[in-house]
């Protein structure tokens, strides 16, 4: 196989007129570039230099042979030019696996944004609503994942917090009844985001900062939050959804907090790529531009809620701009329960 290093080699010996100027210009010993020379010659089968101890000549078949090597020294320079621009600005297609209700709710609403901010940019989004391997060859990828993660060798960067809540529709409560305990719970219609197979079990946080795991019939079972919200809302039972996606509904009265003092662990909306060595900068970008509008997303806000009988009262969620400790430290079970701990 060519050594194309050694096409280097001698256009720097044709460059300074012999083997000892290109020695001295590249801070080589002159015996190596005379050798890698001779062996060039002969895996080429041709004499591309007159040598004598007086004497230095280049070929006419040497001449023709130095002008190749400088258009590949040429284009070798333009290739490294080309990823040292792309590395300065942030341009090019990005690639990005995301589930579609992030797609929807979350992610597709900043794009535009990016893009208008970095004009040279190109994005192709996946809405994949399944675990996507970084060897898919996505630049990013986007989840939800809960709190506290497991380790991976994955790079995983936090865009904001979300906590999912059991709601249920204003009409559908009127019409069956508001849950006072989890028993009531677990005996009405049911909207499950899980297979057919199952299992359906929603984890809830109590009062007293326990797991307690809830299990369910679900009358309806959707691999899609969309979809899940939907039904809800038209009066298909209750749901557990994300904050994010019903926070507007609850706002205006469409939606209604079941059971209030239970609550689902804490999760994270994730940007997760191979490594933070040679990123580019176009997927730096995406990233630092989503942390910085994700970041805000939840604020802090009190949501008044009809919890029957005319009374009203006012349910708090945390910014997502609080960090990570603090929201664990208030919100996370110290003690997880016994594997046998499951309320049916």
């Amino acid at each position: 196989m060519t050594n194309y290093n050694d096409m280097f080699l001698f256009s720097k010996v044709v460059e300074h007129n012999g083997m000892t100027g290109a020695a001295h210009a590249l801070g080589m010993p002159r015996s190596r570039i005379s050798r890698r020379i001779a062996e060039l010659e002969t895996s080429l089968g041709a004499r591309l230099i007159q040598r004598s101890t007086r004497h230095f000549a280049v070929t006419e078949l040497g001449k023709e042979f130095d002008k190749h090597c400088l258009n590949m020294i040429a284009e070798a320079e333009a290739a490294f030019d080309k990823v040292a621009q792309a590395r300065e600005r942030p341009a090019g297609l990005v690639r990005m696996s995301c589930p579609a209700m992030l797609a929807q709710y979350v992610i597709g609403p900043l794009i535009p944004l990016v893009m208008r901010d970095y004009p040279g940019l190109r994005i192709a989004i996946d809405t994949a609503n399944r675990d996507v391997s970084i060897n898919e060859n996505f630049d990013l990828s986007f989840r939800i994942g809960q709190m506290p993660w497991e380790d991976s060798s994955l790079i995983v960067r936090s865009l904001g917090i979300y906590q999912p809540l059991l709601v249920a529709s204003t009409e559908f409560l009127d019409r069956r009844g508001r849950p006072k305990t989890l028993d009531e719970l677990t005996k009405m219609p049911t909207i499950s985001y899980s297979t057919p197979q199952g299992p359906h079990i929603w984890t809830l946080i109590s009062p007293e900062k326990t797991e307690i795991q809830i299990r369910h019939d679900p009358t309806l079972i959707v691999d899609d939050f969309v979809v899940i919200r939907q039904a809800a809302l038209q009066g298909g039972g209750v749901a557990l959804l994300p904050l994010s996606l019903c926070l507007d509904d609850i706002r205006e009265g469409a939606f209604e907090i079941v059971l209030p003092e239970y609550r689902a662990p804490l999760h994270e909306l994730q940007a997760v790529f191979p490594s933070r060595h040679g990123i580019l900068p176009a997927v730096r970008s995406i990233i630092d531009f989503l942390a910085s509008h994700c970041a805000g997303d939840v604020e802090r806000c009190q949501i008044t809620q009809h919890l029957g009988q005319g009374r009203r009262e006012h349910a708090r969620f945390w910014v997502s701009r609080q960090s990570i400790e603090e929201l664990v430290r208030n919100s996370f079970v110290r003690h997880p329960p016994s594997p046998g701990h499951v309320q049916s």
